[in-house]
């Protein structure tokens, strides 16, 4: 992980001991390169140990000759003790290699945040995110499961602002422990634990959660209106349908009924006008997880954006349809970038007259206040936040 989070740096340092970058170079030694550089660079292995061992990997896979290249450029990496000096550049080059990101998406974070920051947004994405789960209230109290997590030895403590999160300093026994096979905490970001509560979920409404899987949102609707609303969740495969039905009867989430469709082929069938509350938590590149999921940032394509934002549309228009008048939906992604969220919603409110953006969810939002932009939209961000990178509107249906 610390190798995917520091790839940029880390090329950066090789490609100047190298005769061609080390793109260029032969896939085994590339990535044994950077994996003896970033232990090198960032860990406290021993500088030998970590030079040693990387070799002798190599060697088992290629041979002498591309063992000796890795040992002799981690031999000048070792000797030198820290990455060279990034020469003047354009600033996004600058970036990428300092903050160790490609230069498509510094530019794309530039333009949607700021150059201040976009680079605060990548310094925070080098490093460990906190692990953080949702305590789920229809099997144990946060109390509780803050009680017993300690006990546990995993040093949990509340989270600053979801109702029922917790940091797990020590969470290497999560997947083995009793208690989450039987449902009483999910693993969930705090930022994803504030987006359901936007919608308020109340006794006996029908919410429609349109791109479910893996359900920590749709369980997240069921709990907090005490299981007494009816939360249809969708998503368009099997596979997807299979895990979000693992997560629905693991947490014991009541009032939760599944459908297979896909909203990119048009409206949910019989559904017009039904919901009173939508959530749609659309797919998107991802851009505001990489500090979770570095590998990302490295498959992050300039046009992927504008892509995706076609595709958000198209899935905005169709659950539109099964909201009533009067009714509220709330769009979320996990990205900073403004193509896939203000652009998003600025183009759907021009096509649908009957929608009006608003802020009724920052009352009694257990949320930070400063987290809404001047337009009323969301904006989670880690190193303001500590939470993933969310963007969340809400939309009224007139009538």
């Amino acid at each position: 992980m610390g190798t995917l989070r520091r790839r940029g740096s880390l090329d950066a340092t090789l490609s100047s001991r190298l005769a061609r970058t080390v793109e260029t170079t032969d896939v085994w030694a590339r990535n044994a390169l950077r994996l003896g550089a970033y232990q090198l660079l960032y860990t406290r292995i021993p500088g030998r140990a970590a030079v040693f061992e990387t070799v002798k990997a190599v060697k088992t896979v290629r041979g002498e000759k591309i063992a000796g290249l890795v040992n002799a450029v981690l031999r000048d990496v070792s000797r030198a003790g820290k990455p060279p000096a990034v020469p003047a550049a354009e600033e996004a080059d600058r970036v990428a290699v300092t903050l160790s990101a490609p230069v498509a998406l510094v530019s794309a974070l530039t333009r949607s945040l700021g150059e201040s920051e976009a680079a605060a947004f990548l310094a925070d994405a080098l490093e460990k995110p906190p692990f953080v789960v949702r305590a789920n209230p229809f099997r144990v109290t946060r109390d509780d499961l803050l009680d017993r997590l300690k006990r546990a030895g995993m040093s949990p403590s509340p989270c600053r602002y979801a109702p029922d999160g917790i940091v797990l300093s020590e969470p290497a026994g999560v997947h083995a422990d009793p208690g989450f096979r039987k449902g009483e905490y999910l693993v969930m970001d705090e930022g994803a634990q504030l987006i359901a509560p936007l919608l308020a979920p109340d006794t006996g409404e029908k919410l429609l959660d349109a791109c479910a899987a893996p359900g920590g949102k749709t369980t997240h609707l069921a709990a907090l209106a005490g299981g007494k609303a009816q939360v249809v969740a969708t998503d368009v495969s099997e596979g997807r349908l299979r895990l979000l039905r693992e997560t629905v009867s693991r947490t014991g989430a009541a009032g939760v009924a599944t459908r297979r469709h896909d909203f990119l082929a048009g409206p949910l069938p019989k559904a017009a006008g039904r919901f009173d509350k939508v959530l749609v938590d659309a797919p998107c590149t991802g851009m505001g997880v990489i500090r979770r999921n570095p590998d990302a940032k490295w498959r992050f394509r300039p046009e992927g954006a504008a892509e995706m934002a076609r595709l958000q549309g198209a899935i905005l228009d169709s659950a539109w349809a099964s909201l009533r008048p009067g009714g509220i939906l709330v769009y979320c992604t996990c990205t900073p970038l403004r193509e896939e969220n203000e652009g998003v919603v600025e183009s759907f409110l021009a096509r649908h007259g009957d929608g009006k953006a608003h802020r009724e969810g920052a009352r009694g939002w257990p949320g930070p206040g400063d987290a809404w932009t001047p337009e009323g939209f969301l904006r989670l961000l880690p190193h303001r936040h500590g939470t993933d990178a969310f963007f969340a509107a809400l939309v009224r249906k007139s009538g």
